[in-house]
């Protein structure tokens, strides 16, 4: 059975994690254990967040959930006290990268609050989310009156204002093999980069397979010579020996293709996008 996992970021507000955790049990997702990353609790706010969260997960509602905590830390095993210098952010980075990492090679499926903590490290959780999370995972905010928040109140009470808001993101692959070949990498920079070969990769496939399958050989011919030389029709007509409505006709039925292809519903698609979009296939 797949184990389902609560990660969040927090910073000074640990009724970001509370109320996110809620929400999502509200929604029917049946988390299996929550984990809470943080920079070290030097400053009093974040030692106060820290205390709290381990009390509100002593009692119910809350008390039916395993609570871990992730430090953040460099590659040396320093803990991080704030994100400001470049080196710091990378570290961040790294360590929760490291962590979906884990899990997911585990396959567990995760649901990820990034409202609390500092900004990077929301950024940063879209980041890893990009390249490494599948169709079953989840990304999200918390948004709220202020004056709710202000409450610190760490239950929920019916009719209290606080949504979670999923975060849209495009997973760089849902190919179980694809993803497999990501998680060999330990260092985020690295997966970043194969991430792009193989967003790559899977868009020239792509390419090809409409020029050489979905298009007919006529009509891939008409598209070749549009796309390298953006000749008219008259001029594709008189190379190919075809007459212009002849070419008219097929482009035609290629942008109605590519159209169709593409799911592109709500744009136009002419000989302008078809051009765009096949330049660099028939450049290579």
């Amino acid at each position: 059975m797949t184990k389902i996992f609560f990660l969040a970021t927090l910073g000074s507000e640990p009724q970001v994690v509370t109320l996110a955790l809620q929400l999502l049990a509200q929604k029917g997702v049946e988390i299996a254990e929550a984990r809470v990353i943080h920079t070290a609790p030097r400053s009093p706010a974040i030692a106060r967040a820290l205390a709290d969260l381990e009390g509100a997960f002593k009692t119910p509602p809350l008390s039916r959930y395993h609570l871990s905590f992730e430090l953040l830390a460099s590659p040396e095993g320093l803990p991080l006290s704030d994100i400001t210098t470049a080196q710091e952010a990378e570290a961040t980075f790294r360590a929760i990268f490291g962590l979906v990492r884990r899990l997911k090679q585990q396959g567990a499926t995760i649901h990820f609050c990034v409202a609390g903590g500092r900004k990077i490290m929301a950024l940063y959780g879209l980041a890893v989310a990009q390249l490494l999370f599948d169709g079953r995972d989840g990304l999200y905010l918390l948004v709220s009156e202020p004056d709710f928040l202000a409450e610190r109140r760490m239950l929920l009470q019916p009719g209290d204002p606080v949504r979670l808001l999923p975060v849209p993101f495009i997973p760089w692959t849902s190919d179980a093999a694809l993803l497999a070949d990501i998680l060999r990498y330990e260092n985020p920079l690295d997966a970043l980069r194969r991430g792009g070969e193989l967003q790559r990769q899977m868009e020239r496939q792509r390419k090809a397979v409409f020029c050489e399958h979905v298009l007919t050989r006529a009509e891939e011919e008409v598209v070749a010579l549009l796309v390298r030389e953006g000749l008219t029709n008259e001029e594709i007509g008189e190379r190919l020996g075809r007459s212009a409505k002849t070419v008219a006709n097929q482009l035609s039925s290629a942008y109605a293709k590519l159209a169709d292809y593409m799911a592109w519903y709500d744009r136009r698609v002419d000989r302008h996008a078809l051009i765009a979009w096949l330049h660099d296939y028939y450049a290579a």
